[in-house]
């Protein structure tokens, strides 16, 4: 008797920033019309791509299974069998191990992505996000999150220990990869597994959320004839966004919300930012 296998979902990410998404001072997430009205305009390879680790290629092929890219982030299908005469019960046609590890990157393809985004490049990089712990982050993990829970990818900065781990076992993370997805099969201690126990694909595809968050920063207005100071909105910082309106008035005055390609840091003794401006200039 000949097997009838089927490509289904093992899992799928969305890759969600802020900077994009937000509706002005409306987060895109605060009402279900507002998500799938600036959902339908979003692209997230408008600043980055996923791109397995060449292990993690060769692990693909082998067990038979596909990488696709979405506009919202990305899924990984994976050839299947039915169990039995159960219409809703899969197994993957390739028994998949419990420990068994996916890794992918981000690559970044936006060079003013650390402008508008809320991340420091020279200090809060790699980004870990799993869904399991190791050794160097077992005191305090912090899992990728649920699709339904919030998320914030900053909480996944690395110890100087897990960066140094990282970059020995990873070394694509310095050419503009910089932040790793880890997905194992099963994790007692996430929960948050891809199978279950016996091996099947769950009646529910899991299904992450990755959401980077937009820069705010301090306004600062010029006279593009004379470069002096007409007004500043410190020591209020207010979120660089892509759409929607920013109110910023003075008197009878509406000022324009800055582009993100012009900003300014200032930093402590120990690198640390501690004030962001954003420049504009008006004739």
């Amino acid at each position: 008797m000949s097997i009838v296998s089927q490509y289904r979902p093992l899992f799928e990410v969305a890759v969600y920033h802020k900077y994009f998404l937000d509706d002005g001072l409306i987060a895109f997430d605060d009402n279900e019309p507002l998500q799938k009205k600036q959902l339908a305009n979003y692209n997230w390879n408008s600043f980055g791509k996923i791109i397995p680790t060449p292990q993690t290629s060769a692990l693909l092929k082998n067990h038979r299974m596909l990488l696709k890219q979405t506009q919202e982030g990305f899924l990984v299908l994976t050839e299947t069998e039915k169990v039995s005469d159960d219409p809703t019960t899969f197994k993957p046609l390739v028994t998949l191990d419990p420990e068994l590890i996916l890794d992918f990157y981000i690559q970044l393809t936006d060079a003013q992505f650390f402008n508008f985004t809320d991340l420091d490049a020279s200090s809060e990089l790699p980004l870990f996000i799993s869904n399991y712990n190791t050794l160097y982050n077992a005191a305090d993990p912090v899992f990728i999150a649920p699709y339904n829970n919030s998320s914030n990818a900053k909480n996944h900065r690395t110890s100087a220990l897990m960066q140094a781990h990282l970059y020995k076992k990873y070394p694509e993370l310095k050419l503009n990869k910089l932040v790793l997805i880890s997905l194992q099969m099963r994790n007692s201690r996430s929960g948050m597994n891809l199978i279950l126990n016996n091996g099947n694909l769950p009646q529910v595809m899991p299904h992450f959320k990755i959401v980077f968050h937009n820069r705010k920063t301090i306004w600062r207005y010029y006279s593009g004839s004379s470069k002096s100071l007409l007004f500043s909105t410190d020591p209020d910082e207010m979120p660089l966004v892509k759409n929607g309106i920013i109110p910023v008035n003075q008197g009878n005055t509406d000022y324009p919300a800055p582009n993100p390609s012009r900003i300014i840091q200032e930093r402590n003794p120990d690198g640390i930012i501690t004030k962001t401006y954003s420049n504009i200039y008006i004739n």
